[in-house]
């Protein structure tokens, strides 16, 4: 039922999220949202973009699957040419939207997310113009509206969503859960009859780097109280983005060995940097000091679940055993959204709470 959903990881379609959204099994209370930022998931596909995207949700583990086309998204200078080609072409773009979302009519997993373009294009009942197209060929449709274009949204969600099938999500982006603009608009959301409504909230500042990071030391810039906090706000689930940073989708990058460790002992995060620029850092500095590390130890003596079957953690094993490569940037976010989505899984499983350490 989509009434069982507690939580719901964000990915976009990019190399590392699609390997953990392809080898995960969501159960049936996890149900993830998709990005799509670019018409292709790789530039040398010759496959269309729906048959792109629909041989991924095929391969989804998951009861339903969320499908949005991002409205907050920023372009500058930076941002990938693919990206801003299909923000241009599709995002913003009601009618391409419209086409984009109806190509994917018929497939039950499917539920479209729809934002409003107003402060996009200008235009007008976007919210309504969306649904209207589309409410009678898909049977759960999701709004996603945010902190601060909420005021507008509201009125034209209000007058949309249907409370037995469609979801509400509220988007914080990295505002605080303790944000004045949530307690004002808490009345409204409240009468918006939903059959389930969610709180999303980015933990890990944008503004968070590598080479900033305090080795071994709480990132204290990574905030993850939406765990704990979103029921009191009246949300039946919560959504972030994996364990990882919401990053601005710019072009290029540099070696910078670093690597953000969820504890769910005490729901915090904790950073690790390599000493130079190398990626020999995450086998000779990185892995060896986050297996020894007090989290770990943790884990192992009081809460051994959340490291069984832990795919991120068991690849950390492997590269410290040399079975496995350790040098590699991009594997390293693609385990840290592993362990922290079986961490989450762990708990919504076990019906537990977190911190952890509530209870010890």
């Amino acid at each position: 039922m989509i009434t069982d959903l507690k939580y719901m990881p964000i990915f976009r379609v990019r190399q590392q999220e699609i390997i953990v959204l392809k080898e995960s099994d969501f159960g049936g209370k996890i149900f993830p949202l998709i990005e799509i930022i670019k018409d292709k998931d790789r530039k040398n596909n010759k496959k269309t973009s729906f048959e792109i995207y629909s041989e991924l949700v095929n391969d989804i583990n998951a009861q339903k699957v969320f499908i949005d086309l991002p409205v907050y998204l920023q372009i500058n200078s930076s941002t990938n040419n693919e990206v801003v080609a299909f923000t241009r072409s599709v995002i913003e773009d009601i009618d391409a939207r419209i086409n984009f979302f109806s190509q994917f009519a018929g497939k039950e997993k499917v539920i479209p997310v729809i934002s409003s373009l107003t402060r996009k294009t200008g235009e007008t009942n976007t919210i309504q113009t969306q649904f209207g197209h589309l409410k009678n060929i898909f049977p759960n449709i999701a709004f996603r509206t945010f902190h601060n274009t909420f005021d507008q949204d509201h009125i034209e969600i209000t007058q949309c969503i249907r409370s037995d099938s469609d979801f509400l999500f509220y988007d914080l982006d990295t505002a605080s859960i303790t944000s004045p603009l949530l307690r004002k608009h808490r009345a409204n959301i409240n009468a918006i009859n939903a059959a389930v409504k969610v709180l999303i909230r980015s933990a890990i500042n944008m503004d968070i780097q590598n080479i900033k990071l305090e080795h071994g030391n709480i990132v204290a810039d990574a905030d993850n109280s939406l765990v704990e906090l979103f029921r009191n706000y009246d949300f039946q689930a919560f959504g972030d983005y994996v364990g990882i940073k919401k990053d601005d989708l710019s072009a290029g990058g540099t070696i910078s060995p670093g690597f953000i460790f969820y504890d769910p002992f005490d729901n915090m995060y904790y950073g690790y940097r390599g000493d130079i620029k190398r990626l020999e850092e995450f086998e000779t500095t990185i892995v060896p000091d986050v297996l020894s590390s007090k989290i770990v130890e943790k884990l192992i003596g009081n809460f051994p679940q959340f490291l069984a079957d832990n795919a991120g953690y068991k690849t950390l094993e492997r590269i410290s055993n040399g079975q496995e490569t350790g040098k590699s940037q991009a594997k390293f976010k693609k385990i840290a959204m592993e362990h922290y989505l079986h961490c989450i899984k762990t708990v919504i499983d076990e019906d537990s709470q977190l911190p952890l350490s509530v209870n010890n």
